[in-house]
C-alpha cells in the first residue's frame, strides 16, 4: 500500500526534477518542501524553496532565479500530470464597484491591477536566516 497519493507523487517528482535542473545555479537552493490539501483540490498546494541567507534570496529575486524556479516548477508539475487548472490566475472580486486610477504611469496602473489577481497554487521563497531570526529556527512555528 502506497502512503502517498498520485498527486503527492507527482509533486515530489516535479520538485525533485526542478531542483536538479538548478543544481549548477547560484545561489543554491538550501532546502525545499511542499504541503497542502491537494487530494481535496489541486490548487491547495504550497511549494517552498529556501535559500540560506536573506542576501542570497535577494540575489535570486534580482537575477530572475525565483521567477525561473516558479515557471520550471509549474512546467514540471503539469508535464508530470498535475491538473493544469490549478495554476490559472484568479481575479479577486471587488465589492467596491468600478475603480478609476487617476495618477501614475500605465505600467503602475497595470501593476496595481495585476496585484488583484493571484495564482491558486503558491510557490514561495524564504531563507533559513529568516526562519532562524523570526522563529528561532523552528520551521513549524515559522510556517504556521
Amino acid at each position: 500500500m502506497c502512503l502517498f497519493s498520485k498527486r503527492n507523487r507527482i509533486i515530489k517528482k516535479a520538485i525533485e526534477k526542478t531542483v536538479s535542473e538548478f543544481t549548477d545555479r547560484t545561489p543554491k537552493i538550501y532546502q525545499h518542501f511542499y504541503y497542502g490539501a491537494v487530494d481535496i483540490e489541486p490548487q491547495y498546494l504550497v511549494v517552498w524553496y529556501l535559500f540560506e541567507t536573506d542576501a542570497e534570496l535577494e540575489s535570486a529575486k534580482l537575477s530572475g532565479l525565483c521567477n525561473e524556479l516558479q515557471e520550471t516548477t509549474i512546467r514540471n508539475l503539469i508535464s508530470l500530470g498535475y491538473p493544469k487548472e490549478a495554476f490559472e490566475l484568479t481575479q479577486q472580486e471587488l465589492s467596491i464597484g468600478k475603480i478609476t486610477i487617476q495618477d501614475g504611469t500605465e505600467e503602475d496602473k497595470q501593476k496595481f491591477l495585476d496585484s488583484l489577481a493571484y495564482r491558486k497554487v503558491m510557490i514561495s521563497f524564504t531563507t533559513k536566516e529568516d526562519v532562524d531570526n523570526k522563529a528561532n529556527g523552528d520551521f513549524r512555528l515559522y510556517f504556521q
